[in-house]
């Protein structure tokens, strides 16, 4: 189930009959007006095609630089310095502009540096809360 035509994002269900928004690539429509038309800072969802596109933009890559050494290039949880992701504690959904905010738009205390290991071991866990503002 899609949100509207021109939002990408679909309702996913847990196990426990919990539904939560999530972004998507599939049913993004052509007509939906490119955010490059608001400045610079966010990217045209149709070129970058996906939330995994996102975390290869230059301002995410700064920001995951500034939280990797924040956390002195350790996992928070087991102190690996091996394979780190910098995870996002909660996800904000923007109502009024029927959007997710962008991955470098979070506070640096809603980031934190996990090895992948860590990493897959929380989100299979526990859920993300996404947040709606």
């Amino acid at each position: 189930m899609t949100t509207s035509n021109h939002v990408p994002y679909k309702y996913l269900q847990f196990k426990g009959g919990q539904s939560y928004r999530r972004y998507i690539q599939q049913d993004i429509s052509k007509d939906a007006p490119s955010t490059t038309d608001k400045g610079k800072d966010r990217p045209d969802l149709a070129s970058h095609g996906s939330y995994g596109a996102l975390l290869f933009h230059p301002n995410w890559k700064a920001k995951r630089r500034e939280i990797l050494e924040r956390d002195k290039h350790r996992c928070v949880h087991c102190y690996s310095s091996e394979a780190l992701q910098v995870h996002h504690r909660q996800y904000h959904f923007l109502a009024s502009e029927q959007k997710f905010r962008l991955p470098w738009e979070y506070p640096d205390r809603l980031l934190i540096t996990l090895c992948e290991s860590c990493h897959n071991k929380g989100h299979r866990k526990f859920k993300v809360p996404t947040i709606t503002l």
